[in-house]
């Protein structure tokens, strides 16, 4: 019988965490046909020769709603095995949004997700109006990998609102026309809805971000659709404080799911050197609700994050009431508010009050990594700390001075985030967590984690060993196809998609990340290559061979369906 696709001499590792098995894998029309002993010719056969063959790995949050107008395969994700995405987290993204609007819309991603302004201008095609426009669009023009769309709730309720979005909860018409235009995007396809609660969102001029306005009312107006459809998945940037999962919190949760009877994810199970246990705690206050039946997982990232930062887009301290002004403004502008007395004494009543999530004061962790100055060079790769000892002044005051006379393009470095490896191993072996959170197509100048599933492999399998090669696979695979409601992913089996990812267990792992200048207008961002890849497989087709593009558009929109 003639094939495709005839992958020969592999171990198997199917995805569901069952152990791995040698044998082969046929493709014929995109879909898997026979696995194990299998005979017969293909159009094209390719010798594993040992290499461990999985179903493709799947990110369930990323922010790639912009770079798909200009980027199809979807880098640095592709580079990783990663087959299908998920898109539209946070409550941000590029749909609906009138002509009129666009500028606020890359505002908010710019404010939320990092994001440069004049390249989300000038970058986006911006061909579309509403949700399902904006999906046929993609579909038109092709895409390297499978993506899946939640609708943003910021842009949802803008599109409703207008600048009220901003100032308030919505009213029960404009509550009504945003279920009918969310049904209209759910019946297109779309995957569900996003929102982000968390006061570091803002969006445009550090006005709050719309999702943050949302009311209980407008949540299970959406969340009925999705009941009604029985289709669909919504994730909340949840936790408004650092390690503590608030009444008020779990209360907004457990009404998304009860609402909604679909399952819920929410941001995030992460660990921070001066609060241990907390995750447990978070965990444990919804752990009974899930024992009922609802099903409202937290996400983890499974890696350290070292975010770089400059202050032209102070997005470290973006949840200070006293850096609200600081966003969407002029150079000028921003030096004088840095120069002020009364910001200054504002930030440390901030830091004081304990106002902010990620950067609490810890002076130690924040290092200057970029200056032009030739005087200010004496200070690269030192900590605040550090600087403050050596010139006798506030740390405070030593990093304002210091974002003046680098007239804002100082660049600090911050290693907060799952910086204990013991404790982030502790992370993944707790129940009913997903593996999440990588924000590839984000913070393009501050981080890149799109290599989840390669570190995985490496640091929590290969070299650590706190889990198998087939648990470590079944993670980032048929788990979160189960969670999404893919039927045909995340397992290898006859009458599956051929999504597969072919790689060498012992040599794979993320590259350090580098520069380079690929964005619209040749704007720079960090990408994250990948070594141990020996084959990515969408759709029967092969994308890459050794991280090589083989040219061709075979991913598809995905359509949520009724499960």
């Amino acid at each position: 019988m003639a094939y495709d696709l005839l992958i020969k001499n592999a171990q198997i590792c199917d995805g569901t965490g069952a152990a791995a098995f040698p044998g082969a894998v046929a493709v014929r029309e995109g879909k898997i046909v026979e696995v194990g002993k299998v005979s017969g010719t293909a159009k094209r056969e390719i010798n594993a020769d040992g290499l461990v063959l999985t179903p493709g790995f799947i990110d369930i949050h990323t922010h790639y709603d912009a770079q798909i107008s200009w980027d199809p395969l979807l880098t640095s994700s592709c580079w990783h095995g990663v087959t299908t995405v998920l898109m539209g987290n946070c409550g941000v993204g590029v749909a609906p949004c009138r002509p009129a609007e666009r500028e606020v819309m890359a505002w908010d991603l710019v404010n939320v997700e990092a994001m440069p302004y004049d390249v989300l201008l000038n970058g986006v095609s911006w061909e579309w109006e509403s949700f399902p426009e904006y999906m046929a669009a993609i579909g038109r023009r092709g895409i390297g990998l499978n993506a899946g769309f939640l609708v943003p709730l910021s842009a949802l309720r803008f599109y409703v609102m207008g600048e009220a979005a901003s100032e308030r909860a919505a009213n029960t018409d404009e509550i009504q026309r945003m279920a009918h235009l969310f049904r209209e995007a759910m019946q297109a396809g779309a995957y569900g809805f996003s929102l982000s609660l968390i006061p570091r969102h803002i969006g445009y001029q550090g006005k709050p971000l719309a999702s943050r306005l949302t009311s209980k009312n407008e949540l299970a107006a959406l969340g009925r659709v999705m009941r009604e459809l029985k289709k669909g998945v919504i994730e909340v940037a949840l936790v408004r404080q650092a390690g503590v999962l608030s009444d008020e919190d779990l209360d907004i949760l457990l009404h998304l799911a009860q609402e909604s009877q679909r399952p819920v994810t929410w941001l995030a199970l992460i660990h921070m050197p001066d609060m241990p246990g907390t995750c447990e705690q978070m965990l444990a206050r919804v752990q009974p609700y899930m024992e009922k039946g609802l099903t409202i997982p937290p996400q983890v990232n499974p890696r350290p994050i070292q975010q770089y930062y400059t202050f032209h887009n102070p997005f470290l301290f973006s949840e200070m009431p006293s850096w609200k002004g600081a966003f969407n403004r002029t150079i000028e502008e921003q030096v004088a508010l840095y120069r002020s007395p009364q910001f200054r004494a504002a930030f440390r009543d901030d830091l004081k009050a304990g106002r902010g999530l990620l950067f609490r004061g810890q002076w130690d962790r924040l290092h200057v990594t970029r200056v032009e100055t030739e005087q200010n060079k004496q200070f690269l790769n030192k900590s605040l700390q550090e600087i403050s000892n050596q010139l006798h002044k506030d740390p405070l005051d030593v990093l304002l001075d210091l974002a003046v006379e680098e007239n804002t393009a100082l660049g600090v470095t911050v290693s907060i985030i799952n910086s204990d490896p013991d404790a982030v191993g502790q992370l993944l072996t707790l129940p009913n967590v997903l593996i999440g959170l990588s924000d590839a197509g984000a913070h393009v100048d501050q981080h890149c984690e799109a290599g989840v599933p390669t570190y995985i492999l490496h640091e929590w399998v290969r070299k650590r060993q706190v889990l198998s090669l087939e648990e470590g696979v079944r993670r980032v695979t048929s788990e979160l196809a189960d969670f999404m409601g893919l039927q045909t992913k995340g397992r290898i089996a006859a009458g599956m998609d051929a999504d597969l990812v072919l790689f060498d267990p012992t040599t794979v792992k993320p590259l350090p990340v580098e520069w380079v200048n690929d964005l619209p207008g040749g704007k720079p961002r960090l990408i994250e290559r990948s070594e141990g890849i020996a084959y990515t497989i969408v759709g029967g087709e092969i994308l890459l061979a050794h991280n090589q593009y083989q040219g061709g558009r075979p991913g598809r929109v995905l359509k949520s369906a009724a499960v």
